[in-house]
């Protein structure tokens, strides 16, 4: 035949006639019958009239008369007058037979309604374009509404991931700008998804781990695309955007602070190279002033402040941090963006002002933050040498948390004698370092090592017993350098001649001594 008995249309009519005249019953019993084979014999006629005969077993056979183009007036030779199963047999034997799966005839009800949704699916992202950026988030919130959240949040995560995905199997007619924005529509969704669970299930350290990586997530993301965004068409997307962040941010309580860390990460890589920022700005502090009579969010004020910053307005930045009654309990990242404009924006003099003033914030257990801390203040004082004081005042104000880094930054300025001094508070002596840490003193200072080397070759010494006697010996090896940088030979001859004398009933030191050849 020219034209197929079946083509896709009769077959979705056909669908729609079985699920509204058969029940489940029937059509799983004529599944049963059509999977048994029942059906003996099946013929189509030109007229489009099947007629077919049904195995019964002990009753019999039973013929079965279908009408395609009147799939009502069809009929069956059984006691039932309609749509029984020797009928949902036959239907489901004709399918199979023109490359139709039977089982959509059995499941009728719902192949339709996944046909219609998926119908509704495409035509709703068709519409995406035309939508502002809340409607995205609507239509995300209802495409992952069968997603349900995990104990494993990363998992449910990946999930929402997952099923996010499947939109890139549809052609959306996005311009570059709009799909950029979306992409980033997902990633907002996926954080505010992860919010309502803490909201819901309370946070744990789990819990914040995967929050912190979908924000770090977010950051690294807003970094990579920023070169791709042509900001001359890129003003209603970001405006809305901006406002949907802002409204995240009221709906926050407490100290988390994700949205704010979007939102000024947002504003440094997409709105500060825009030639238009400083119109932003003033939009956007005239959009939070209103929002923060109404809503006095942690956030929002904080955002407020930092858009202060903007205008060079650092004591009224300030006076936005306080104006919130919990400020004292910010945490530290709070004021890296805060430090970073003033770092991008080369403003030294401001940056040590603000470096001082949050210096309270980082005195806690070390953190990636103290150490961004610690880190401008050694920028800062390249550019202004004139704050070096202040600096190591401010880090002994943070003792014992800046103990490391005070340390780190006495080896990397080279300053030899308080670095050995933090040694020897420590307890440590020169075998707790590899050699290539002592060389640049022992190349420009040697001096200043000798305390360091006898004090830890008495202790060895002291404890008399053979493997402190080995470390002995290999420590006066390497003083016996040191004495030879400083060209003074004699010296050391003189202080060896003297040691060996001291402790010359100890044998097994003696024995050691000569295994370093330092003994003849």
């Amino acid at each position: 035949m020219s034209s197929p008995i079946i083509n896709d249309d009769q077959w979705l009519q056909l669908l729609e006639y079985v699920a509204e005249t058969y029940s489940d019953v029937t059509l799983s019993r004529g599944f049963t019958y059509f999977k048994q084979q029942r059906v003996a014999s099946l013929i189509i006629s030109d007229t489009r009239v099947v007629q077919a005969k049904v195995e019964e077993g002990e009753s019999g056979n039973y013929r079965v008369t279908l009408n395609l183009d009147k799939p009502r007036s069809s009929q069956c030779s059984c006691p039932v007058p309609a749509s029984c199963k020797h009928m949902a047999a036959v239907w489901m034997e004709l399918g199979d037979r023109l490359g139709y799966p039977a089982s959509q005839i059995m499941n009728a009800k719902m192949h339709l309604k996944r046909i219609t949704s998926t119908t509704s699916l495409e035509s709703t992202l068709l519409q995406l374009p035309k939508m502002d950026v809340s409607g995205w988030q609507k239509f995300l919130n209802h495409y992952t509404s069968l997603i349900k959240s995990t104990y494993d949040l990363g998992n449910y995560v990946d999930m929402l991931r997952k099923q996010l995905q499947n939109i890139t199997k549809i052609t959306i007619p996005f311009s570059d700008k709009d799909q950029i924005f979306f992409d980033m529509h997902q990633e907002l969704f996926i954080l505010r998804k992860l919010k309502e669970q803490n909201v819901q299930g309370g946070v744990s350290s789990y819990t914040s781990f995967t929050l912190y990586r979908v924000y770090d997530e977010i950051h690294t993301w807003l970094k990579q695309k920023s070169p791709l965004l042509n900001f001359s068409v890129a003003g209603v997307r970001l405006e809305q955007t901006l406002s949907y962040i802002r409204q995240q941010m009221a709906e926050e309580s407490g100290h988390y602070y994700q949205d704010y860390g979007v939102y000024t990460a947002l504003w440094k890589h997409w709105v500060a190279p825009d030639p238009e920022a400083s119109h932003y700005v003033t939009k956007e502090i005239e959009a939070l002033e209103t929002m923060t009579v109404d809503s006095p969010s942690p956030s929002l004020s904080a955002v407020k402040a930092f858009l202060y910053l903007q205008q060079s307005r650092s004591k009224d930045a300030w006076e936005a941090l306080e104006e919130n009654g919990i400020f004292k309990e910010a945490p530290a990242k709070l004021f890296i963006p805060f430090f970073d404009y003033l770092y991008d924006t080369q403003n030294w003099e401001e940056l040590v002002n603000w470096l001082r003033r949050s210096a309270s914030f980082f005195n806690r257990k070390r953190t990636k933050e103290l150490d961004v801390y610690a880190d401008l203040w050694t920028k800062a004082i390249v550019q202004l040498p004139q704050a070096e004081e202040h600096m190591w005042t401010v880090l002994e104000e943070l003792l014992p948390y800046s103990f490391r880094i005070i340390e780190e930054m006495l080896y990397e300025q080279r300053k030899w004698k308080p670095w050995l001094e933090m040694q020897i508070i420590q307890g440590h002596d020169p075998l707790y370092h590899r050699v290539n840490v002592l060389q640049p003193i022992e190349k420009e200072t040697p001096k200043l090592l000798l305390p360091y080397y006898h004090q830890a070759i008495d202790h060895y010494v002291s404890l008399k017993n053979r493997h402190d006697y080995k470390l002995a010996v290999r420590l006066l090896k390497r003083l016996d350098k040191v004495y030879k940088k400083m060209k003074q030979t004699e010296r050391w001859e003189h202080f060896f001649s003297g040691f060996v004398e001291r402790h010359s009933r100890l044998r097994a030191l003696q024995e050691e001594l000569r295994k370093g050849k330092l003994l003849g």
